[in-house]
């Protein structure tokens, strides 16, 4: 009589896979590893169901898990040096981050991260389904409803991953995991983190450990038009298909010309170029906590040089998933103080305002 493997087991056996081939800066896919470790034909098995635990009825795509958390979100499975799937529910920010940071941190407040469905968020109290500076309007915003009608996901329409012309979560990255190759935007699995048409470089922990050649590496353009959506294989551009009044240059000076640089700024600027501005923002040296973006994407992420420029973009602010502070933050903003040579001296805000702090 065939037994069922343990969740652990089969994800030992998958995670050990990802683990060889995440290594460098092509994308890791599935590959050696028994189809029946992941999916399965009928979901029945010595008349017992074939799902890992997240559900008993069959999962689109044949899969053994019934959503994205089934394995991205394993109970009592932390992000370590042998932890082979990222866990993006970690609940120890600083020791179990990556890049992204954790779904956990919405369980503290709304705002501290996003309200995906795959992760049991319930809708944000505060702001409902619709995301804070949704434009419809926005040339490649995911969807043109004026407001949403469904809460936000991992994936499809409603999601950051995959492609967007589906709700179907699991349609709209499927294949992707068993698609290995360069990071070229082509298609969803050669995307930047499976970001449709997004590019960048990926660290093979996914920044679990970090280091000034030990990061990932992020695509931005310095603006030229008050959108800026021409280039739309950027991590900004990724955040403004959700949040475009953010990402637009409309109202954040008092000029609103084109290239959008001179000051007072109205509203925090995205897709600056710091060695373009000058003055202290010249001064800033790349540091994973609050990370600048390049415009050409290096060989290797060893080589990645922000001598010649700089980009501030969404993420060099906030965390994808969520954080322990308000707004997604990567640092805490209320312990911002101006002239402090504390220990939030030359860091946060600081690491761009640099003769804002004390030190």
């Amino acid at each position: 009589m065939k037994t069922q493997k343990t969740l652990k087991q089969v994800l030992a056996v998958v995670g050990a896979t990802f683990l060889i081939l995440a290594a460098g800066n092509a994308l890791a896919a599935i590959s050696g590893t028994p189809c029946v470790e992941c999916h399965t034909m009928h979901n029945s098995q010595d008349n017992a169901s074939m799902q890992f635990g997240d559900g008993s009825d069959p999962s689109p795509s044949l899969l053994r898990a019934a959503s994205c958390s089934g394995c991205h979100a394993i109970p009592g499975r932390n992000n370590s040096q042998t932890e082979p799937i990222p866990q993006v529910d970690g609940q120890t920010y600083g020791t179990d981050t990556l890049a992204g940071g954790s779904f956990f941190f919405v369980n503290s407040a709304d705002a501290n991260a996003h309200n995906v469905i795959d992760f049991q968020a319930a809708e944000d109290t505060a702001l409902g389904l619709t995301p804070p500076g949704w434009d419809n309007n926005l040339d490649g915003a995911v969807n043109t409803e004026a407001s949403w009608t469904q809460q936000l996901t991992c994936s499809g329409t409603y999601g950051c991953h995959g492609t967007h012309d589906t709700i179907d979560t699991f349609g709209a990255i499927g294949g992707a995991h068993h698609q290995p190759g360069d990071i070229d935007g082509t298609t969803v699995g050669n995307s930047y983190r499976f970001l449709d048409g997004i590019m960048g470089l990926e660290d093979s922990d996914w920044e679990f450990t970090t280091s000034a050649t030990d990061h990932n590496v992020y695509k931005g353009v310095a603006r030229t038009t008050a959108n800026n959506t021409t280039d739309q294989s950027t991590i900004s551009f990724l955040c403004a298909e959700c949040h475009g009044k953010f990402h637009t240059a409309a109202d954040i000076d008092n000029t609103d010309g084109p290239n959008q640089m001179s000051s007072p700024w109205l509203r925090h600027p995205t897709d600056i170029d710091l060695r373009t501005v000058g003055g202290e923002y010249a001064d800033y040296t790349f540091d994973v906590e609050a990370p600048a973006a390049l415009s050409t994407m290096p060989t290797g992420i060893a080589s990645a040089d922000y001598t010649g420029e700089a980009i501030v973009t969404c993420i060099s602010c906030h965390r994808a998933h969520g954080s322990p502070y308000a707004d997604l933050l990567r640092w805490d903003y209320s312990g911002m103080n101006a002239g402090t040579t504390g220990d939030a001296a030359g860091t946060g805000c600081f690491h761009c305002h640099t003769t804002k702090d004390g030190i």
